[in-house]
């Protein structure tokens, strides 16, 4: 058994994105280019934690209609609820504890709003957007989303804590979100002191992103929204140093050319030309 260690602290970069929606984007992080991060990352391209905050009366904050090509989106919300909609007709509800998975493949124009009874009282939202690489095999298959209610990813107690599956497995439990991309993703909350270890393939990326809380892996310590990325080795162990809420984030690169342009992730620049001339055309279809 050889441990991971931390290799890099990338911090998250406080924005905005969106109908002024504040976030902290983890990857790419603060100083990294997308290229750098891509490549330290694969498979996954972008992680963004929006909020936690708290939504006005009245406000409109939120993700309005925008295209995407060449890769999925995981978006898990902690706390809130937004309403999806897309180009494929697809519509449905997101509600805390839950996700959705949504394959941009081929071209999707989508957007993620508050519900309407947060529209008109506010409340609170918190989430985690994911980027999640398609294989070249894969950047022209149909476009689509999955919902992914919290019934189907309930919480499993653990020694000082639980977790949540939301793809792959972890300790002993599969979630239900299929990707093309081999990937295992999975919500972890640690009391004070409390440890966890789990196996994760030696060639697989592997990174642990606290939202709130520090932890300590081999001593060295990672604060909130900061991606701790993790070296070689075949065991993730870590110690809670504080209550702390985070990402448990491993996948088997792809190691494929990524060129990228905005919301779209393809293998050429003359692949990105196009999926900005199809957009242009209409040719993801439209949100009314």
């Amino acid at each position: 058994m050889r441990i991971k260690p931390i290799t890099s602290l990338v911090l998250g970069l406080p924005t905005q994105d969106g109908n002024r929606v504040p976030l902290t984007r983890l990857v790419p992080g603060r100083g990294q280019h997308g290229t750098e991060a891509f490549r330290a990352m694969d498979p996954f391209l972008l992680m963004d934690h929006f909020g936690p905050m708290v939504l006005n009366p009245g406000t409109d904050a939120g993700f309005p209609p925008h295209p995407h090509r060449g890769f999925q989106t995981l978006t898990y919300l902690i706390q809130g609820a937004f309403r999806h909609r897309d180009s494929t007709g697809g519509s449905g509800l997101l509600r805390s504890g839950g996700a959705q998975l949504m394959n941009a493949g081929s071209g999707i124009v989508h957007e993620e709003m508050p519900v309407p009874e947060q529209l008109e009282a506010g409340g609170p939202i918190e989430g985690v957007q994911l980027w999640i690489n398609l294989p070249r095999a894969d950047k022209g298959s149909v476009p689509g989303y999955t919902d992914l209610q919290p019934e189907s990813m309930p919480w499993t107690q653990l020694p000082g804590g639980r977790i949540r599956v939301l793809a792959g497995t972890w300790v002993g439990v599969t979630g239900p979100a299929r990707t093309p991309a081999r990937i295992a993703y999975a919500h972890l909350e640690l009391a004070a002191g409390a440890r966890f270890e789990h196996a994760i393939p030696v060639e697989w990326t592997a990174a642990v992103v606290p939202l709130h809380g520090t932890l300590a892996i081999e001593g060295r310590e990672a604060a909130e929204n900061t991606v701790a990325l993790l070296g070689e080795g075949d065991v993730l162990a870590m110690e809670a140093r504080s209550h702390v809420s985070l990402m448990l984030l491993a996948g088997e690169p792809l190691r494929e050319p990524i060129a990228h342009h905005g919301p779209f992730v393809m293998n050429t620049q003359d692949e990105i030309q196009r999926a900005i001339l199809d957009y242009q055309l209409g040719r993801m279809g439209h949100l009314e």
